[in-house]
């Protein structure tokens, strides 16, 4: 390998590392950095030292799924608990109003509970409803969480065996 091939994979590996990373956050696009990891090798190496553009569109699709799961998962473990309408939107705000809160993992886990407790406060429910479809919104966003996560390690596994055979 020439020193442009190793650069190009440790400048790959190193996106890949922070798509990690940020496949672990909520809100935080990693399957999306992981993805752009892949997309990037390809436009620097191009077809004779890269992945093919088969393995770009299916990694981005697998990407478009994580990233999709990362914002339905938390409203579903919501509803999955019993929330009404106004909780699941309650507990989506939260978590959204939660993440530009110092400190943000705290209030990405707080944020949606409170969203969601008054959500089904509005809606003329009570406390512990609120409290059960917060509690939901945790459950969905952990979900979520080992979701991007896996896909995100299935996303680099493609591009190795592609890269590699």
């Amino acid at each position: 390998m020439t020193w442009i091939e190793y650069t190009a994979l440790g400048v790959t590996m190193l996106i890949f590392m922070i798509g990690l990373f940020g496949s672990l956050l909520p809100v935080v696009p990693g399957s999306l950095i992981v993805w752009l990891g892949v997309l990037t090798h390809r436009l620097w190496m191009g077809p004779e030292e890269s992945v093919t553009w088969k393995i770009v569109i299916i990694t981005g699709g697998i990407m478009l799924i994580g990233q999709l799961a990362d914002f339905v998962m938390g409203v579903w473990g919501a509803r999955k608990f019993g929330a009404s309408w106004k909780g699941a939107v309650g507990a989506f705000a939260g978590a959204f109003v939660g993440f530009f809160l110092p400190p943000p993992l705290f209030w990405l886990i707080v944020g949606p509970i409170i969203g969601a407790v008054i959500g089904e406060l509005s809606a003329g429910r009570s406390f512990r409803d609120g409290g059960k479809a917060g509690l939901g919104t945790v459950v969905g966003g952990i979900v979520a969480f080992a979701l991007k996560f896996g896909l995100s390690v299935c996303v680099i596994a493609l591009f190795a065996l592609d890269y590699i055979f």
